[in-house]
């Protein structure tokens, strides 16, 4: 092959390599999870592009390829607005709602022990806990009762 038939076959524009994913599989499997708690699987799987059986088998732990990660990433960014941050004062509410029959004292150590698993859950995957639940261990370690 001639050195002109090379350049004429040869690709002039270079070839993209795939994005390197943004969030690991586990994180986006338990985002797209919480998403999920609010439409139907197949209303998602419409939304992202994918079909119902390629969603289930990826929250069920199958390994999304590159372009179904894109998708799933995508998708998550757009709706990442329409979920509602949890705040301390939304869980010490909440707390106090559902405990309203109970003591201080209980109500209060309720309030600890939910703390006491959200942050062993997140030391167990080895991740920093996110800033409500800092918030809320420093609140149910300053206060005694609600």
């Amino acid at each position: 092959m001639t050195r002109a038939a090379r350049r004429r076959s040869s690709p002039s524009v270079p070839q993209r390599l795939p994005r390197l994913p943004t969030l690991p599989a586990t994180l986006l499997r338990d985002a797209i999870g919480r998403h999920l708690a609010t439409i139907s699987l197949r209303q998602a799987a419409t939304e992202i592009g994918l079909s119902p059986n390629a969603l289930k088998n990826f929250l069920a732990g199958a390994e999304p390829r590159a372009t179904t990660r894109a998708k799933l990433e995508r998708w998550l960014a757009g709706r990442k607005n329409a979920v509602h941050r949890p705040a301390v004062g939304d869980l010490v509410r909440l707390l106090g709602d559902l405990t309203a029959e109970l003591s201080a004292a209980q109500t209060a150590t309720i309030g600890r022990e939910t703390t006491r698993l959200l942050l062993a859950a997140y030391q167990e995957r080895r991740l920093a806990p996110p800033r409500w639940v800092r918030e809320l261990a420093a609140h149910y370690r300053t206060s005694r009762t609600l």
